[in-house]
């Protein structure tokens, strides 16, 4: 009578082959994780309980500044040119999943990397460079822990209402941008052009070029750098429209709107 066989294998961690069928010699060393009489060792884990400037948190996000890192700023840790805002209403996406979402609230985060989702402060060699005094969601976020969320976000948030409060010449303007550039209107013309509403492709380069415009002008009145704008203004209508469905190409005065094909299935 033949002894039944199986292909049955095991591969363990570190590449090597258990076949349970096969006999192995008592004093055999090649099976590593078990014993020489086949019974599996205990295996030692070490759980990881703080911070080791691993960088994979700086690699997928950058940080939501809140009000209290507001000395962070003040002793010039971090510029406003190493700040962005996010508007309320806008499309993000995801470093996570890759997915697009709405923002709830308007934000002031760290700038990434031009062209990824890496932390403007982060170093390959030396990581986080401000690791002393990096924001405060920085310090409260637990890799380890699959439950960390920041919680009372609205209320914490650092917002460009809190950092030009008293500086009436931003305020107005700010208020006035909001009013003809608004995040949320975009999205409804463009919703609305997808439905047929052509009239709204002369509303959206309206729009538009008034988002260019207010930028220079800001430029000019207070003498500010490119660099400051993304976080006075957020990113501009130019740039966020592919998010929405739209590719906008730049024809002299004129703008050339197009629906994504995308968009329109």
């Amino acid at each position: 009578m033949q002894e039944n066989s199986s292909n049955f294998e095991i591969i363990l961690p570190d590449g090597t082959v258990y076949n349970p069928n096969k006999k192995q010699k008592r004093d055999s060393h090649t099976i590593q994780g078990y014993t020489s009489d086949g019974k599996p060792k205990i295996m030692k884990f070490s759980a990881k309980t703080s911070c080791d400037r691993c960088g994979e948190c700086c690699r997928r996000d950058t940080p939501v500044i809140l009000k209290e890192d507001i000395n962070l700023l003040i002793e010039g840790v971090i510029s406003e040119k190493e700040l962005y805002t996010i508007r309320e209403g806008e499309k993000i996406r995801s470093s996570i999943d890759g997915d697009t979402y709405y923002s709830s609230m308007e934000l002031i985060k760290v700038r990434p990397i031009f062209g990824s989702f890496t932390c403007i402060f982060y170093d390959l060699k030396e990581g986080c460079t401000i690791y002393e005094k990096r924001p405060s969601v920085c310090r409260q976020y637990e890799c380890w822990s699959q439950n960390f969320s920041i919680t009372g976000l609205d209320k914490k948030r650092l917002t460009r209402a809190d950092l030009f409060k008293g500086v009436e010449l931003i305020e107005e303007v700010l208020k006035k941008h909001e009013e003809k550039c608004s995040v949320v209107r975009f999205a409804d013309l463009i919703d609305e052009l997808r439905k047929g509403k052509e009239e709204n492709t002369e509303k959206i380069a309206e729009m538009i070029l008034y988002d260019l415009s207010i930028r220079d002008w800001i430029k000019e009145k207070l003498t500010v750098s490119d660099d400051v704008l993304p976080l006075l203004f957020g990113r501009t209508l130019f740039e966020i429209a592919p998010f929405y469905g739209l590719i906008i190409e730049k024809d002299g005065e004129n703008f050339i709107i197009k629906i994504t094909k995308e968009e329109e299935e």
